[in-house]
Order: structure tokens, then C-alpha cells, then sequence
């Protein structure tokens, strides 16, 4: 069952900069404890195209994720690179990026107040929109009942 995503406020509501910051940055360490528990020993790769279970290998080449997609080799492999892309010592490092920007914001915040405006609130509001249905994000709107 699906239930609905919530829609974004309008642009008119007052959400100050320090909402955002410790919305993203809540949502930041969290992901982060995520990737942390997968406790990845090494790189994920790729199989070999053609070899006997296709997918996503660990050290030591053991296969823990094949991916079969039902639609086709090539379909395969993109969703198995896809996987590969998102790895947790990659997405660890993107996460430290958005820990660093989240700094930047509380340090222009401190230095021009609020309400902060301009590239900087942008970028962290659509760092901050996949988690839209999270019932704290600044813009959350729950689901209309049927």
C-alpha cells in the first residue's frame, strides 16, 4: 500500500534558516548511522558481465546483491551500476558534504541573521526535499484522507 507524498507548502511560508539547518542536519546524521551499519569492509564492484550470478560484489568477489531485473541485461546492469554509485563509502562522503554545508548555513546565519534568502537556502531546501513526507521537515503537509 502507497500512501500519497505530501505536497510542499508554498514559497509564502516563513521558514526560518536555523529550521532548515537542524531539519537537514537531523536527517543528515541519520543517514549516516544507516551507511554505518552496513559497515562495509571495502569498494563494491561490479561482476563481470556474462558471469554466473550477475550483481554486486564485495572484497574477496562474493556476490551479495544479484540483480535480476526481468527486463533484459542491459537493464541489469544499469541497476546494478546504480547500486554501485550509491555504496555506503561513497554516500558517506556525500553525506560529509552536506554536514559541511549545513555549517556554512549556520555560519551565515550567525553572521546575517535571519531569514535567510538567496542560493545557499535553496540548496539545502532540495538537499531537504526527499524527506518531504518526514513529519518534521519545515514544509510537511500531511495527506489529505480519502
Amino acid at each position: 500500500m502507497t500512501e500519497q507524498r505530501p505536497k510542499r507548502l508554498d514559497a509564502g511560508s516563513e521558514v526560518t534558516a536555523a529550521q532548515w539547518a537542524d531539519f537537514l542536519e537531523a536527517r543528515v546524521k541519520e543517514e549516516l548511522e544507516a551507511v554505518d551499519a552496513v559497515n562495509s569492509q571495502g569498494w563494491w564492484e561490479l561482476t563481470e558481465p556474462g558471469a554466473r550470478r550477475f550483481g554486486v560484489q564485495g572484497m574477496g568477489g562474493r556476490v551479495f546483491a544479484p540483480i535480476l531485473t526481468g527486463s533484459g541485461h542491459w537493464l541489469d546492469q544499469a541497476t546494478a551500476l546504480h547500486i554501485v554509485r550509491n555504496q555506503p563509502r561513497r554516500t558517506r562522503d556525500d553525506l560529509r558534504g552536506k554536514l559541511m554545508l549545513i555549517g556554512l548555513l549556520r555560519a551565515q546565519i550567525a553572521e546575517e541573521g535571519e531569514p535567510l534568502v538567496g542560493p545557499l537556502r535553496l540548496v539545502v531546501q532540495q538537499f531537504a526535499a526527499p524527506f518531504i513526507d518526514h513529519p518534521d521537515h519545515p514544509e510537511y503537509q500531511a495527506p489529505e484522507e480519502p
